[in-house]
């Protein structure tokens, strides 16, 4: 494994992140305006990257690698929602901080940083199983992923926060896979370059909600460290324990675990801010397992080729 491209990829992540960190200590951005433009992400961007992750011609050769890949994807949100559910409650917090907690644990970086890191470590015919294994995630954070981080929308159900533009773009993603149909040009091209800023821009937003922290709240927050030692080795660990049951392919495998052992998603300081919970809670999960994952994704790497 060639750490210098995994490496690069996470050091362009902080970089980003320390643009916005930035933008925001010199006057750049302003609170309301990256809440501003973190409700971009999560009404337009995300749901742009949504529809274009789906834009995948239906093969026999397709259909069967998601069946496999369902059964992974399976075991990977069922080792994920266990974890989530038990180790919150060790920890103190109000019932939105363990709804945060609980999303920081379930969703990973994979769509952010799945693609590039995929890519350095198992090469091109990765980037096809990383789309595959994007295409349920998206409606499971706007689905599931809302009401961890809002559980009162559940017995008050709230139907204009409940259908959101990411859930709309879901449905239709799954709509166009099914049937074949794709968006026409140049609608198809204005969508794919606006989910195309989701990343920097994602980035960005993370920075200036950590800007106004002291440095000792940002790596003193011994909930953080925990989440982020089940999100990038104890989850994985357990997938690929069971994994290796069902399948033998070493790609699929190693593509699976390794998103499994992403950071904490950038979604969750977007949704976070979105829906009025802790965003800043959610950006110390992504700044210090992202942080972290310069570490612990070699070591995942090291035993998927043993």
């Amino acid at each position: 494994m060639d750490f210098f491209p995994v490496a690069s990829s996470i050091f362009t992540l902080f970089i980003l992140i320390g643009v916005g960190f930035i933008a925001y200590r010199v006057g750049y951005l302003s609170r309301s305006g990256a809440s501003g433009l973190s409700s971009l992400l999560v009404n337009v961007s995300i749901p742009c990257l949504i529809l274009e992750s789906m834009q995948v011609p239906l093969s026999s050769g397709l259909i069967h690698s998601m069946k496999i890949l369902l059964l992974i994807e399976i075991v990977v949100y069922a080792v994920s929602f266990t974890i989530a559910v038990l180790v919150p409650y060790f920890f103190k917090g109000s019932l939105f901080e363990t709804g945060v907690m609980r999303f920081m644990l379930i969703f990973s970086n994979l769509g952010f940083m799945g693609y590039p890191v995929a890519f350095a470590m198992f090469g091109e015919e990765s980037v096809f199983y990383v789309t595959l294994i994007n295409l349920p995630f998206g409606f499971l954070v706007f689905t599931i992923g809302v009401f961890l981080l809002r559980p009162d929308l559940a017995s008050h159900p709230d139907v204009k926060r409940i259908i959101t533009p990411g859930l709309i773009a879901s449905f239709i993603g799954l709509f166009l896979l099914g049937t074949g149909l794709t968006i026409p040009s140049p609608l198809n091209e204005s969508i794919s370059l606006l989910g195309d800023i989701t990343t920097p821009l994602a980035m960005i937003v993370i920075g200036t909600f950590l800007a106004p922290l002291p440095v000792y709240d940002m790596i003193s927050d011994i909930r953080i460290w925990a989440i982020s030692g089940f999100r990038l080795l104890v989850i994985p660990i357990i997938v690929l324990l069971i994994i290796r049951f069902f399948t033998s392919d070493p790609l699929l495998i190693g593509v699976s675990v390794l998103l499994a052992a992403m950071p904490v998603a950038a979604n969750t300081v977007l949704l976070s801010e979105e829906y009025g919970v802790n965003a800043e809670l959610a950006s110390k999960g992504v700044f210090i397992s992202t942080l972290l994952s310069l570490v612990t994704i070699p070591v995942i790497g090291v035993l998927l080729l043993t």
